[in-house]
């Protein structure tokens, strides 16, 4: 897939990021994930700027690229902006589940995957968090993923999904 941003988004604890990494790792795309630009900067801000300057980088080699996170309608400028510049194609892969799913699986993140170090939030508390990330929708080719059972997500079915996609929009240009 030559020239397609990949872009994984939807709200916390759908599975964007574990799907991101597989989808890098099975198809060899390079991954520019915000959690791990945050985590790696040692601030407590989140660094978009970097984040950009990264991605910017990483189209500049002209290839497929996957970018993942809880993206909001405020960060559409900027993409648009880069894909523009690189002349790049768009492929919006959207995590989704209700509310209420996902705020379980939240707050049973913050408790066993961070050895209990995060508190637990409300309900109230995550909406306020994922509302924008829910309602995040970007590109040519927009592919909806139900995560509300993770047993009945195929990423092989995304996959191709994704690969359709990107012919259609490569014969396109």
């Amino acid at each position: 897939m030559k020239n397609i941003l990949v872009v994984i988004s939807g709200m916390p604890a759908t599975g964007k990021t574990r799907f991101s990494e597989w989808l890098s790792c099975e198809k060899s795309i390079p991954l520019l994930s915000l959690d791990e630009v945050w985590e790696n900067s040692g601030t407590s801000d989140i660094p978009f700027a970097q984040y950009w300057t990264l991605c910017e980088d990483m189209m500049n080699a002209s290839g497929a690229l996957i970018i993942e996170f809880g993206f909001d309608n405020k960060i559409k400028p900027a993409i648009k902006d880069l894909i523009k510049r690189h002349n790049y194609k768009t492929i919006n892969v959207h995590f989704d589940t209700s509310f209420e799913i996902a705020h379980r699986r939240f707050n049973d993140r913050r408790l066993y995957d961070m050895g209990g170090s995060k508190p637990q939030i409300t309900l109230e508390q995550y909406m306020k968090i994922a509302e924008r990330d829910k309602k995040f929708r970007f590109g040519e080719c927009v592919i909806w993923v139900d995560t509300t059972d993770f047993a009945t997500v195929s990423y092989g079915d995304i996959t191709d999904q994704i690969h359709q996609c990107a012919m259609r929009l490569e014969s396109s240009a």
